[in-house]
């Protein structure tokens, strides 16, 4: 693949207007798939949480070089910035829920967990395995109020917006919790790690700042990281830069030197050498390799 930029919408195939139009917008799986032979290709928005809900049919995503599978009841929660890729079944229904960041910037100032549960991607097989409501109710009563053109439709669906995406939240959250041993606080410290580096990578913060904040010593959240994750905690980390480098080495045309800076890197020749030593090779050549 050559290294041109991936398209950025707000909404796929569309023409990026200077500002999204509405605070939310929702629309059926099928009203837009069908139109391109249900194969949506890879493509990312930059500024847009996007949410997914299959309720019939299914097919096949890939994000972020991961793929899963979909089938009814599967729901999918996407931030800014995310790669992804769809192939849908023929017939395959469902909701897509689009939401630009700024409608939900109250909401992840004053919902901490919520916001870190928000800030990374999530695939969920079925949202009825998660014990919680399905957000089936809150699309269909979104997208009755998206339609309806009334009065205060702004606020109605900035409301209608955050209501979906803390379902999604709640989903999320409660699938990993799920996910992990019961009562084992090593996981669950581990969880609570990620989601700090995932909102805070570039800033290049010290392992013992993250250690301080989540109340231990940068040693136990090290070995923590080891017996759960199969790495060191400053793996994590590293792992996280990586994962954003090769991102913007494949799928954008920017100059090394500026992915370096936008990754946190105060010298791109240091950029270069962290990369090398973890990629087997330098930042121009995997690019050129990809």
């Amino acid at each position: 693949m050559s290294p041109t930029v991936i398209p950025a919408y707000w909404l796929y195939g569309e023409r990026r207007d200077e500002r999204f139009p509405d605070a939310l917008h929702i629309e059926t799986i099928v009203a837009r798939s069908a139109l391109h032979n249900w194969n949506i290709q890879p493509h990312r928005h930059d500024a847009l949480f996007q949410f997914f809900l299959v309720t019939e049919g299914g097919g096949r995503t890939r994000i972020d070089g991961q793929e899963h599978v979909l089938v009814p009841g599967s729901a999918i929660l996407l931030p800014p910035l995310v790669i992804h890729e769809f192939r849908f079944d023929p017939g395959t229904d469902g909701f897509v829920a689009s939401i630009a960041e700024s409608t939900l910037r109250r909401l992840i100032e004053r919902e901490p967990e919520m916001a870190a549960a928000l800030a990374s991607a999530h695939v969920m097989p079925e949202t009825s395995a998660t014990g919680l409501p399905a957000p089936e109710g809150a699309m269909r009563a979104a997208l009755a109020e998206f339609g309806a053109n009334l009065p205060g439709r702004e606020a109605a669906l900035t409301a209608h917006a955050e209501i979906v995406a803390l379902g999604f939240a709640r989903a999320a959250r409660r699938q990993r919790a799920m996910s992990e041993p019961a009562r084992d606080s090593r996981a669950s410290l581990v969880r609570r790690f990620v989601e700090r580096v995932e909102t805070g990578f570039r800033s290049h913060r010290p392992l013992t700042a993250y250690a301080q904040e989540l109340g231990v010593s940068a040693p136990h959240l090290s070995r923590c990281c080891r017996e759960t994750l199969g790495h060191s905690a400053a793996g994590v980390i590293h792992d996280r830069l990586m994962l954003e480098a090769r991102r913007d080495l494949v799928y954008t045309s920017m100059p090394i030197s500026q992915i370096s800076f936008r990754l946190g890197f105060a010298d791109p020749a240091y950029f270069s050498r962290f990369f090398a030593a973890r990629a087997g090779m330098p930042p121009a050549a995997y690019r050129a390799s990809a």
